[in-house]
């Protein structure tokens, strides 16, 4: 309560908003009663004329509001037409110390006001920046002071890993489109953080890692920074013209709050802040040079085996050397072209753990191979179409992207030594493996007819001797104004898998999303249908015979002036999912409440009430070994029940010091028990801290348990646990040690199904890491793992792997 009334002093319109809210939580939870007491055909009518009734009313909620709110551009103080980059015959050198005769002639601007979460108003600490260009680099440098430079928050680390520090750095569109964007960043330890940001779609693709240089320095009054950023690391527009492209200098300062501090103001009542950020103007001597590089790699490794259930086996030796190359050529700054032969993937950190236990669906794991990762926004739409960790084990690849003008493409194609993909459906998925090979591949395009209007077209293709699927589609994003957009997409996919019972199976998947993006609002209108044959197996579409209606609506909160708090939100989604014959999959209810707090802190609590069906009758025989005799039938009603789970969830996180990091997880309610078709009382537990003792080490441990119990008893426990230490020697190299381990209880006397109590499981993983440049690498490792269920007394080590890894990034 003291929460709510802090906010009603903070914003006086926070009464009359709650009320509206009151209103529509309590209109949508009407509709839901009376859908419940409905017959089934009563229910349809009841739903589609209670969805349209509610979209109507939350557009009248928020366009009473929001629009109503909204400020003209001219209301927007400060604002910057464009700057103009001077270009200078000088080489700066990366050390850190920003000297005067190295900068005379760069164009110097300062980040003097904080545009998030404070809405543009002064920084609290003074930042400088400078910029020039040489033809072939882009020098960027930083000085950023502070009054208390001992509340630095900055540690030695690897790339992509110190964002949360003290940073600064840039956000850069070389095109001017306002589609993709490059973000740098560096910490006071001259660790890197590269990234791409896809304003279309929200996605930001961390994994891909550009080759430029930094240098950061601690000094008596703050920090400063030194950038070099060579032409050929980005793409643009290869003219001899003088080039517009769009740049923001940020700091991201971490104190009580997080506050972004830059040079221009942003308009909170326009969604797309890449589209607000100043033109730039010069580059006209940029030339990529010589764009190739050709890395060859060597990997030695020895793996050993045994069958654990054997106490006799031996281990059994396997040792081997490949060699590899990966080249990556810039044909020219709009094109560029990835070819790798015979890749190794190994030195790849182990994924985080994640429990699977009374999960129906398959889970979905990050890129991290650097292949794949390079220029993978270019293949992103609306649907996830393109998952590359379905291609488990490519002996080679070849990758095309590019933009020209308003044309971006990408095309892609692999060769698979295994074919893995996900078989959908709507009440879960499995994976399924052919031992044949395969051929992958993708192709995209995008055509932006303005700022506000794109069109696109898609396709995929996984391919077999004895199996094939296909997919190809459209997708577009229509942008009305600063806050309101529309997206859409229909693909259609064919496949042909002659092992299958059933073969040429067709049918289209289609998405219509509408957006609105303000300063006190959001709301997400989506509908969604997935024919009952469609699949997209290059993709991670994990749901088939599945249409979706979901409305979601955020309403923000923002203190006036000192306080506890900076921003707060209040969020409510209905959502009704439905097979394509209109059976009844799942209907529900979210409340949430976020609210942020002192020492960058963050609390979150929600509310969710679902009516969910559980397994088929024949799915629940098929888990019973019935697999043979039963035969399939996908129906709902009368073929599943029904239950209604109920659930409430918190979480919170909170950096107590400079040193210490803690976030904490806790959900319990009813939840169905999917193998045994039944409600249970279930409990989740997740804690993580992570401490950095001094600026070159750092201990990260988390923890999740969770359990599932009924009136007979216990059901299962699941135990979780991750520990990853690092020290990072220098911004170039690092130990790293990586233990996960998982455990599954069973109670069999409550747990007709289970064939054994126990499951644990452990994995350890140790490399040293020596970096140049994201290519020229040096890797020595170990990993193993064991095992444990009921045939076996203790964990037992089954596989163990020595591995090293040469590669030599060679620009001619």
């Amino acid at each position: 309560m003291a929460t709510f009334l802090l906010l009603a002093n903070n914003r006086t319109k926070l009464t009359n908003d709650c009320f509206n809210c009151i209103f529509l939580t309590q209109f949508i939870q009407s509709h839901y009663i009376k859908i419940i007491k409905c017959n089934p055909g009563e229910k349809m009518l009841l739903l589609r004329s209670s969805y349209k009734a509610i979209v109507a009313s939350i557009f009248l909620l928020f366009s009473q509001n929001s629009f109503a709110e909204q400020k003209s551009q001219e209301q927007i103080i400060n604002k910057i037409e464009h700057l103009s980059i001077p270009y200078a015959k000088t080489k700066v050198t990366i050390d850190g110390d920003i000297n005067d005769d190295e900068w005379s002639q760069a164009l110097s601007i300062e980040l003097n006001i904080v545009n998030d979460p404070w809405h543009n108003k002064p920084s609290p600490v003074k930042t400088t920046a400078k910029i020039f260009e040489n033809g072939d680099t882009i020098y960027i440098s930083f000085i950023a002071q502070d009054p208390n430079p001992e509340e630095i928050i900055a540690y030695l680390g690897d790339r992509d890993t110190r964002l949360q520090d003290d940073v600064v750095g840039i956000k850069l569109d070389t095109y001017n489109n306002r589609r993709l964007s490059y973000e740098l960043f560096v910490n006071p330890y001259g660790s890197q953080i590269d990234r791409i940001k896809n304003e279309l779609t929200g996605d930001v693709n961390s994994a891909w890692d550009g080759m430029w240089q930094s240098f950061g320095k601690r000094t008596a009054t703050g920090y400063q920074v030194e950038m070099a950023v060579p032409y050929h690391a980005l793409n643009f527009a290869d003219t001899d013209e003088e080039k517009t492209w769009a740049i923001e200098f940020i700091r991201l300062y971490p104190r009580d709050s997080r506050l972004r501090i830059s040079h221009i103001p942003l308009d909170r009542d326009n969604d797309c802040w890449l589209c607000q950020i100043p033109e730039a103007k010069g580059f006209k001597h940029a030339k990529t040079g010589n764009n190739l590089t050709i890395t060859p790699a060597v990997v030695a490794s020895k793996n050993d085996t045994r069958d654990i259930y054997n106490p006799q086996d031996e281990w059994h030796n396997d040792n081997d050397t490949e060699a590899g190359v990966d080249l990556r050529w810039g044909i020219n700054a709009n094109t560029l072209l990835n070819v790798t032969v015979n890749p190794d993937f190994s030195t790849v950190e182990s994924d985080a753990g994640q429990l699977s236990v009374n999960k129906t669906y398959s889970l979905f794991y990050q890129e991290a191979r650097p292949f794949f990762v390079e220029n993978s926004d270019y293949f992103s739409s609306n649907f996830n179409l393109v998952y590359t960790r379905n291609i488990a084990d490519p002996d080679y690849g070849a990758k095309l992207t590019g933009t020209n003008d308003n044309h971006t493409y990408g095309a892609f194609i692999s060769h698979d030594t295994e074919t893995n993909f996900i078989v959908p459906g709507n009440t879960g998925s499995r994976l399924r493996s052919l031992n044949e090979e395969s051929h992958s591949g993708a192709f995209k395009y995008r055509y932006d007819f303005s700022e506000d209007f794109s069109l696109g077209a898609i396709s995929t293709l996984r391919k077999s001797d004895s199996y094939q699927n296909t997919v190809a589609g459209i997708n577009t994003k229509y942008k009305m104004d600063d806050s309101n957009a529309i997206l859409a997409q229909v693909v259609h996919s064919n496949s042909d898998d002659s092992i299958q019972e059933s073969a040429d199976l067709a049918d289209q998947a289609v998405k219509l999303s509408y957006e609105h993006n303000s300063e006190y609002w959001s709301v997400n209108v989506e509908h969604q249908k997935i024919g009952k044959d469609f699949r997209a197996d290059l993709g991670f579409m994990p749901k088939a015979d599945y249409q979706d209606e979901k409305l979601l609506v955020d309403r923000y909160f923002y203190s006036e002036g000192d306080s506890f708090w900076q921003e707060a939100k209040l969020s409510g989604q209905w959502q009704i999912k439905h097979n394509e014959n209109g059976e009844l999959l799942e209907k529900s209810l979210t409340s949430s409440f976020t609210i942020d707090g002192p020492k960058l802190s963050r609390f979150d609590i929600m509310f969710t009430y679902a009516d969910k069906i559980g397994l088929r009758e024949n799915e629940l025989a098929q888990l019973n070994g019935g697999s043979a005799a039963i035969e399939f039938d996908d129906s709902i009603d009368g073929n599943t029940d029904r239950f209604t789970e109920k659930l409430l969830t918190m979480f919170a996180y909170m950096k107590p010091t400079r040193y210490l990091y803690g976030e904490l997880y806790f959900s319990f309610g009813k939840k169905i028990d999917y193998q045994n078709n039944r409600l249970a009382d279930y409990q989740e537990i997740y804690a993580n801290t992570r401490l950095n003792p001094t600026s070159h080490l750092e201990i990260d441990f988390s923890y999740t348990y969770e359990t599932l119990d009924t009136s007979q008893g216990n059901v299962y426990d699941a135990n979780l646990v991750e520990l990853r230490v690092s020290y990072q020697f220098d911004v170039n190299s690092y130990l790293k040690l990586n233990v996960v381990y998982y455990d599954v209880d069973k109670n069999l006397a409550n747990n007709p199904l289970a064939y054994s109590k126990t499951n644990s499981d452990i994995s350890t993983q140790l490399i040293y890491s020596y970096k140049l440049n994201p290519q020229t690498v040096f890797f020595l490792g170990y990993s193993d793992n064991s095992y444990q269920d009921d045939d076996l007394t203790k964990l037992r080590r089954g596989e163990r792997t020595l591995f090293t890894k040469v590669s030599y990034a060679w620009m001619p």
